[in-house]
């Protein structure tokens, strides 16, 4: 007996010890087994990569108001997994993360440096108490990143939210954005009028976290880490050449084509004024686009009937629809793409389409789609004839994407003067997005501008900037960055509990109409009976109207009854409902472990005169 005890100790001695070692070893320290659903444990490829290649150490500190949020259980929750996301992702750093969680207590030194970064601080309760989740980031030479506000309906995007301030931290300098352009966007001097145009607001924006270049039309080697097409017309095979040289390098491009650009100005000429109206507005990259497989017409237009839009075509004249100039809701928009998170509705003008054989292939996945209401037409400028000729033709069509797949050379013999030596003929996975309008860009389609003492103040009423800015953040990130996707949330909604609610609810609604009905016929019963009474008495309720009203109130409470029993039928069903679940897991799942146990004792080898028994 003293033999056995004395082996169960040493057995548990090294079991403790083992265990010590595995854990502080770090043998198994990668060794996870995520049995979630959505694998909300997994990180990205991309996100791991961005981890493994920290060059300096990063402190991320999470600064979340713990006792103001008792009464918040969202945050809360929100809050660990916001922790489990921040420690998955410290596993795959190298020890180059450090990541900390602060409790920024009222008038605590801790509250004041939440501040100080800029972190938004949400009032609660009637105390004046501050709520803060944000998420500070530092590196080793005291740059700064932060998000000011962890937001639990951003949860899809954490991932890649963090992961960019990670690479940013990472690689703090300023990334170069080469802007070429047929139209003026960037700040210029305009000799007609003798002043100074300021620059359009999306340019603006850009110049805060990038450095902007305006790149000559007739560029022969680009030098950017990202580059922007705006409007391309008429460029040169050298140009041409570079812009392709430069994808099939690796490099990044943002292409904006329009096959009538309303921003484009033509000055007339004062000898013949009408071929102003005459010119052509549309810009193509033919030669590319052809190599990439890409379809393109120049001449075609898109409308969609309902996303038009109310504009008004001439002073005085009353607003009309305008089958070409759109206003896209989310329900536009490709959701599981970082570049269109959050955005509500994007204006697009006279904005044409891309079309291809292998458009799954060639066009990953649609960022702005029409829906099926729509028809592809020559653009006209009178709102009248576009609705007297539309007809939709039951397709979708692609305003915007991304190209995924092998993309050749437009030029597999090269140019005069170039050595083909070096020219490159492929990329496998070429880091391009399309746009087939250019308008979207401009300040008329998304920003209205007011004087506030001297100083122009831009109100953005649609999402156009943000779309450009999600663009650049995307494109302009590491290779890693721009594959991460949206995960999915970890909050698991009641299904079934849902569906029971939304079949009582519908029960509910359905004897809510009848009671109306009869409240209405009752009505009209009563009103009929007043007016066929004489003028006098019309005050005495006669006999037929007070068996009326008896009638309606014992209908009335009869109704009531049943719409109090649908209740009574809901919250016993899910009551039911989660009785069951409490007896499997509270009662069944441990007599099942139980059983197996027994099982297993029954069936094992006995012990007899020291020899097994069999």
């Amino acid at each position: 007996m003293q033999s056995n005890t004395m082996k169960l100790l040493l057995l548990i001695i090294i079991f403790l010890f083992g265990s010590i070692i595995i854990s502080q070893s770090g043998l198994f320290s990668h060794t996870r087994l995520d049995l979630t659903e959505n694998k909300l444990f997994t990180l990205n490829d991309g996100t791991k990569n961005i981890l493994k290649s920290i060059d300096e150490n990063i402190h991320l500190k999470v600064y979340f108001s713990d006792e103001a949020t008792h009464d918040i259980p969202m945050l809360r929750t929100y809050k660990n997994t916001v922790m489990d996301l921040l420690n998955e992702m410290k596993r795959y750093s190298g020890s180059k993360l450090k990541v900390s969680l602060i409790d920024p207590k009222i008038f605590s030194p801790e509250e004041d440096e939440a501040s100080q970064y800029g972190l938004q601080a949400l009032p609660v309760g009637d105390g004046g108490e501050n709520v803060f989740f944000g998420l500070v980031g530092e590196n080793t030479i005291d740059t700064v990143e932060t998000i000011p506000f962890l937001q639990p309906d951003r949860e899809s995007f954490l991932e890649y939210d963090i992961a960019q301030l990670i690479n940013s931290l990472n690689k703090p300098d300023k990334k170069s954005i080469g802007i070429l352009s047929s139209l003026d966007v960037m700040a210029h001097y305009d000799q007609a009028t003798g002043k100074s145009v300021p620059a359009q607001v999306f340019v603006t924006q850009l110049q805060k976290d990038y450095l902007v270049k305006k790149l000559p039309t007739d560029i022969e080697k680009v030098d950017v880490d990202v580059l922007m097409l705006i409007h391309p017309k008429e460029l040169s095979d050298k140009t041409l050449f570079a812009i392709d040289q430069f994808v099939l390098g690796g490099g990044r491009l943002i292409a904006f084509v329009d096959p009538f650009a309303q921003a484009e100005v033509i000055i007339p000429d004062p000898n013949n004024p009408a071929l102003a109206y005459q010119a052509e507005r549309n810009s193509d990259l033919a030669k590319l686009f052809a190599a990439w497989d890409v379809k393109y017409d120049a001449q075609k237009i898109l409308l969609d009937e309902k996303y038009a839009l109310n504009v008004q075509t001439r002073q005085g004249a009353r607003p009309q629809r305008h089958l070409a100039i759109l206003a896209l809701p989310e329900e536009a928009y490709n959701k599981k793409d970082i570049i269109t998170r959050d955005l509500s509705t994007v204006s697009v003008a006279a904005s044409g389409l891309f079309e291809s054989e292998n458009l799954q292939d060639i066009l990953s996945s649609s960022l702005l789609a029409t829906t099926k209401n729509s028809e592809v037409m020559k653009f006209l400028i009178d709102p009248n004839v576009l609705f007297r000729n539309y007809q939709p033709d039951n397709k979708n069509y692609t305003i915007a994407g991304r190209i995924s797949g092998a993309i050749k050379t437009a030029f597999p013999e090269g140019i005069e003067g170039q050595d083909k030596s070096t020219l490159l003929t492929e990329n496998s996975e070429p880091k391009i997005v399309l746009f087939a309008d250019v308008d979207i860009l401009f300040d008329q389609m998304w920003v209205k501008s007011q004087n506030f003492f001297g100083r122009s103040v831009f109100t953005a009423f649609a999402d156009n900037g943000n779309l450009v800015t999600n663009l650049l953040d995307n494109m302009a990130g590491s290779p890693d960055l721009i594959n991460i996707r949206g995960r999915k949330n970890s909050a698991r909604p009641f299904t079934k509990v849902m569906e029971l609610q939304k079949a009582s609810d519908k029960k509910f609604r359905e004897q809510e109409n009848v009671l109306k009905q009869r409240l209405r016929e009752t009505e009209q019963k009563l009103n009929q009976i007043q007016r066929e009474k004489g003028q006098q008495d019309r005050l005495i309720m006669s006999q037929e109207q007070e068996q009326e009203l008896k009638k309606f109130q014992e209908e009335k409470l009869e109704v009531r009854k049943k719409l109090r029993e649908v209740r009574r039928s809901l919250d016993k069903d899910i009551k039911d409902l989660g009785s069951r679940l409490k007896m499997i897991n509270i009662g069944l799942i441990p007599l099942l472990i139980s059983l197996i146990g027994v099982f297993v004792l029954w069936f094992r080898p006995r012990k007899k005169g020291g020899k097994y028994a069999k």
